[in-house]
């Protein structure tokens, strides 16, 4: 009897102690993701404002000089969006002015071209072309509004988008026809222009 008493207080002190580790390490881990919540600061704009959030980092080693300036072509020729959402790569755009802007360069040093292509042409079709062919609306018609408003130059592959069966004139009036991509990026790249491509 007295050995089924102490096996029965060793049984009940082993589930508090497990039960006490498991609390503790769920307090630990509520701290930590309230600390990191705390820690965590999105921003939008001053360029773009309703796309291109940027995480605020702090005490960086490595930022843009604010006198220079930067000539970037981003090469889009893919589609990861989800659910006709935006091409997350055109919103990179924006996040590339954004957190630059954020950070002190102005808009006026920041020189940037877009070619689209291949997956990412058919974004470039007007909102009425858009919605006959896919039955939505365009997701990024509102972002390269954006886009063409702060300066950014938005060219299509002409291979492209002929090879999609669009019109020329269902082209949206945010974006201009370049003969190619490959065209784009030569041309580009002669002016200097560093290339960008996250596909």
């Amino acid at each position: 009897m007295a050995t089924n008493i102490k096996i029965l207080i060793l049984n009940l002190n082993l589930k508090a102690i497990t039960m006490i580790k498991y609390f503790m390490v769920l307090v630990v881990l509520l701290q930590s993701s309230l600390i990191f919540a705390q820690e965590v600061e999105i921003k939008t704009g001053p360029i773009i404002e309703k796309y291109g959030k940027v995480y605020q980092v702090n005490s960086v080693d490595l930022q843009l000089n604010n006198e220079t300036e930067y000539k970037v072509i981003f090469d889009i020729y893919t589609d990861n969006s989800k659910n006709n959402s935006i091409n997350p790569l055109l919103n990179a755009v924006a996040r590339y002015l954004n957190m630059h802007a954020q950070q002190g360069v102005l808009l006026e040093n920041m020189k940037v071209a877009v070619i689209l292509h291949g997956a990412a042409t058919k974004y470039t079709i007007n909102e009425l072309a858009f919605q006959e062919q896919f039955g939505v609306s365009n997701p990024n018609s509102k972002l390269l509004q954006e886009l063409k408003n702060a300066n950014v130059e938005l060219y299509v592959c002409g291979q492209s988008y002929i090879a999609s069966g669009f019109k020329i004139e269902d082209k949206s009036s945010n974006i201009k026809l370049a003969l190619s991509a490959l065209t784009a990026l030569i041309k580009y790249q002669s002016e200097g222009y560093n290339i960008i491509n996250f596909n």
